[in-house]
């Protein structure tokens, strides 16, 4: 046991004098002492799946089918937090919507739209690719989206 210690300071101690050779690393950030925690669906990494929806329901630009919610949780803030706001990027940005893929056997003349609220609510529009909501203070809450398919 005493052996399998001393062998691992001999290669910790390699690694370091590695390190302390290598040019300058210089990190940055910011410590603060309000901190909360945010899910999507109460998980972290989210896959929000839209419904199967007929050809015959998007038939002109325009039309949308397959509206479906999700919410977004701010909890647990150590104390109200001011310009909360929800940053959205898209991968495959269609105009003002969310690309869909462009894999054979896909929908075409289709994107996602992203509606800020309930169904009939306006739009997200994303612009190079990014769509911000308006900012809020809260220090927890609940935001509700649409996802919905759009000719």
């Amino acid at each position: 046991m005493k052996m399998k210690l001393l062998i691992g300071a001999f290669m910790t101690i390699g690694v370091m004098q590695g390190a302390v050779a290598a040019d300058t690393i210089t990190f940055t950030g910011t410590v603060d002492s309000n901190t909360c925690t945010v899910d999507v669906g109460s998980s972290a990494s989210p896959t929000i799946t839209l419904p199967t929806v007929g050809a015959g329901s998007l038939t002109a630009a325009g039309k949308t089918a397959g509206a479906t919610p999700f919410s977004i949780n701010i909890k647990g803030c150590s104390q109200t937090a001011d310009d909360v706001a929800v940053r959205f990027t898209a991968h495959n940005p269609d105009g003002a919507n969310l690309g869909v893929s462009s894999a054979t056997g896909s929908a075409t003349n289709i994107s996602i739209q992203l509606l800020n609220g309930s169904a009939g609510s306006s739009p997200l529009v994303f612009n190079n690719g990014i769509a911000t909501t308006a900012k809020q203070t809260t220090s927890s809450g609940t935001t509700t989206y649409i996802m919905q398919k759009i000719r």
